[in-house]
């Protein structure tokens, strides 16, 4: 995510041409050209597709991208834009997280699943040393190796879980509907 405070990202925001940019670098995950860029917005804001903006409709958006949007964005750490190559991208961490609003809203509470691990755990212990009816058949080495293999079963879900947390495909949609 980005260092902005959400003021100055809501005013950076603002503009719809600002908004499309970032909207068309995240769908296309790499660099592209402003060249491209420009038709794209242009086709955009024209309502047509991309091939039948003119030349005309894409050099006024790639103009005003070029003098006033990129310098922004790119002041503002959320692209990176090449001069020399006249190409532009997202940020990393834009790309890969987008923005606060895009973040799940409640994350997975792993204590819960750690804490039912733990109880559960304990329960067959107490069993076991009890010699409770049913927990005399279960052995102590049967008891470590449940405990360890749940308890790397839920670690490696957890990594997993959050390994893939990120933005949604559709996620930055909400930028230009």
């Amino acid at each position: 995510m980005t260092t902005l405070s959400k003021d100055e990202l809501f005013r950076i925001l603002s503009n719809s041409r600002r908004r499309q940019i970032l909207y068309f670098l995240h769908r296309a995950g790499e660099a592209i050209s402003l060249k491209q860029l420009a038709a794209m917005v242009a086709a955009r804001e024209n309502g047509t597709a991309v091939d039948d903006v003119t030349d005309e409709e894409r050099q006024r958006v790639y103009i005003s991208l070029y003098q006033t949007h990129l310098p922004k964005l790119e002041s503002a750490g959320l692209v990176d834009y090449d001069d020399e190559e006249r190409s532009v991208e997202l940020v990393p961490n834009v790309a890969k997280r987008g923005f606060f609003w895009m973040q799940p809203d409640a994350r997975e509470s792993w204590s819960r699943y750690y804490a039912l691990l733990g109880a559960l755990s304990w329960v067959l212990i107490l069993g076991v040393w009890a010699g409770l009816p049913g927990f005399a058949l279960v052995s102590w080495s049967a008891i470590a190796v449940f405990v360890s293999a749940a308890l790397l079963a839920l670690v490696f879900a957890q990594y997993l879980s959050e390994r893939r947390e990120g933005t949604s495909a559709d996620a930055f949609e909400a930028l230009v509907e």
